[in-house]
């Protein structure tokens, strides 16, 4: 059954002209990353930190308290930034055949660029992106990692910025554009480790008016009916045999 599905998502992305893909946060906790919102960290972290990862991930809470704000962000976000798999290497061979346009993403940890794909909206930023709030001089994230305390601008000793969308801030609109511009071009939309239900798919879903939705979850949802080819499994083990094929897929066409 799941064979047949792989078969039909695989004819209509190698037969697309435009299309674009939406990654869901699942595809980064799966390889690593760090998730604010995960319930099964919430006493860890509160014993360690005297306060909850969600507010410790805020804007005010950087405002307010930025040396524990650091202590917690290099310790546990930085500490925790993931691999790409098979999925980005998958995608980024895509990209390369001409066939994916974009990625749409939340995740900060840019994983889908570390795998090789260029043409990426990171709606939250990027942990490799750090700026002075002062000058503007741009800094890499080992920066961060090897600062003590609050890491500060060698230039004017300003706070250095990471530059990622913290709880309580609003997405650049400059990126949400962007994002808008590629699902209204698109003809396929990739799904990948999110529902139909999620708030990354509902914003961009409305822009979109092309042919095929395909989806890709581990988990069923009564949402799925919302898409055209629903199939259930990881987005690293169902994407290279969409990509690359699969000899027990070949035989059967």
């Amino acid at each position: 059954m799941i064979a047949n599905k792989i078969q039909v998502a695989r004819r209509a992305i190698m037969k697309s002209s435009y299309l674009v893909c939406l990654q869901g946060h699942d595809t980064s906790t799966d390889r690593g990353c760090f998730d604010y919102r995960d319930s099964n960290a919430v006493y860890d972290i509160e014993e360690k930190y005297g306060y909850s990862s969600e507010e410790m991930f805020h804007a005010g809470f950087y405002n307010t308290r930025p040396e524990q704000f650091f202590k917690y962000y290099k310790q546990e976000v930085l500490g925790h930034i993931g691999t790409p798999g098979k999925g980005a290497l998958a995608l980024a061979e895509l990209e390369r055949r001409g066939i994916l346009k974009c990625i749409i993403t939340r995740e900060i940890f840019s994983l889908a660029r570390r795998g090789g794909c260029e043409n990426v909206v990171e709606l939250h930023g990027s942990i490799f992106q750090n700026i002075c709030s002062h000058c503007w001089k741009e800094y890499p994230m080992e920066y961060i990692i090897r600062a003590k305390g609050v890491p500060l601008c060698e230039k004017c000793h300003r706070p250095v910025r990471p530059q990622v969308c913290l709880v309580g801030e609003q997405v650049d609109n400059a990126r949400v554009t962007r994002a808008a511009e590629k699902v209204e071009k698109a003809d396929v939309l990739l799904l990948l480790g999110c529902t139909m239900n999620q708030k990354l798919v509902t914003t961009h879903l409305k822009y979109f008016d092309g042919n095929k939705v395909i989806l890709i979850n581990p988990e069923e949802h009564f949402s799925d009916i919302k898409a055209d080819i629903v199939i259930h499994g990881k987005a690293e083990d169902i994407l290279p045999r969409i990509v690359y094929g699969d000899r027990k897929d070949d035989e059967r066409e």
